[in-house]
């Protein structure tokens, strides 16, 4: 076992913790860090609830419950993260006064890349979902990450729509005021 490079791994995820309480900082700022008035979206309404799926349903990589959950929690995290997002996108169509609203360019590709991340990383899953079995060898752990990937592209699934329309006639993306996608 070569220890050399254990000191790389702990600086990044130190740099990584500082960088992660700075951005909760920022996020607690309300609109004082936002471009958006009225964008603040209670992240409590998620993270819970994904906390207490991750305590419960996770693998036993590491045979260690701290590490096991919290890598679990990341995970299933990352499939409602851009929730806020979304439900911003939603927000800000139907408040343009009937106008349908124009999503900034960079937003957009950005916010499709992290789809593409997600299909790529459900490719991934589907064909390793069975390494996550749990102690008692249950593989619920691996079905529900795999269902956390499907969870994230349903969620994303009426932004890629008009985001695919968009880059096919090379206009900007524009999200409809109203329609059944309105949950999100």
């Amino acid at each position: 076992y070569d220890k050399s490079g254990d000191w790389l791994y702990h600086l990044v995820e130190a740099a990584s913790l500082a960088f992660t309480l700075g951005v909760l900082w920022a996020c607690g700022g309300g609109d004082k860090f936002s471009s958006t008035k009225g964008s603040r979206y209670g992240v409590a309404y998620l993270a819970v609830p994904v906390l207490v799926v991750a305590v419960f349903i996770h693998p036993n990589a590491n045979v260690d419950f701290l590490s096991d959950v919290a890598w679990t929690y990341a995970m299933y995290l990352e499939s409602v993260a851009l929730i806020p997002q979304l439900r911003l996108f939603r927000k800000s169509s139907s408040s343009s006064r009937g106008a349908a609203a124009r999503v900034e360019l960079l937003t957009a590709h950005f916010v499709a890349a992290l789809g593409f991340g997600r299909l790529v990383e459900l490719v991934f899953w589907y064909f390793s979902y069975v390494e996550l079995e749990c102690a008692k060898g249950s593989k619920m752990p691996g079905y529900v990450a795999v269902f956390a990937q499907v969870l994230q592209l349903v969620l994303m699934l009426e932004f890629f729509w008009h985001y695919a329309r968009a880059v096919k006639n090379s206009t900007p993306l524009v999200l409809p005021t109203s329609n059944c996608a309105n949950m999100v």
